[in-house]
């Protein structure tokens, strides 16, 4: 957990692009940007949310959203996916959710247009990250899948809600058997 842990949070600050939100990834009091002792905000720590606004061309296009990293009721992260399917994100960038697919015809809204690949997120892989070992990647999966559960909206249709609930509760803590 500490390796996946450092990664995450002191090398390569996820939650920086993955909180939910602009104005709450610190917690009230805890923004270091006006010389506070940084304090993460533990109800949106990498939930998703992120609006990075719509690709410059064509108009119109989605926005490009980041998505919650926090576990679902399986225990597995990033929307259960397994730690396979985790490798193909981070070092391929391939989006299983398939939230803009590529488009048939003329641009939508929902769709991305060539040269834009709807099959990829258009994020990641961040450079640095397709370069990361397995032994680093899996670090990385294992603190994701120990971290607490963020639902984000109630519509289970939305790309950020998670079910956090399971019918197993250790130490006090619901999750999910591996």
């Amino acid at each position: 957990m500490g390796l996946g842990s450092y990664i995450v949070n002191a090398q390569a600050d996820c939650n920086g692009c993955h909180s939910a939100g602009p104005a709450s990834e610190f917690a009230p009091g805890g923004n270091p940007y006006f010389g506070k002792p940084t304090k993460v905000n533990p109800d949106t720590y990498l939930g998703g949310g992120r609006d990075f606004g719509s690709l410059p061309e064509p108009s119109p296009s989605p926005h490009i959203i980041s998505r919650n990293l926090t576990p679902d009721k399986t225990g597995r992260p990033e929307g259960g996916h397994t730690f396979s399917e985790f490798v193909q994100i981070i070092r391929q960038g391939t989006d299983f959710d398939q939230v803009h697919p590529p488009c048939t015809g003329a641009p939508d809204g929902t769709c991305l247009p060539p040269p834009f690949d709807g099959n990829l997120l258009q994020i990641m892989p961040w450079p640095i990250f397709h370069n990361m070992t397995y032994h680093d990647l899996r670090a990385i999966y294992e603190y994701l899948s120990a971290i607490p559960c963020i639902e984000g909206p109630e519509d289970p249709t939305s790309i950020l809600h998670k079910d956090c609930k399971s019918s197993i509760t250790w130490l006090g803590r619901a999750s999910a058997c591996p």
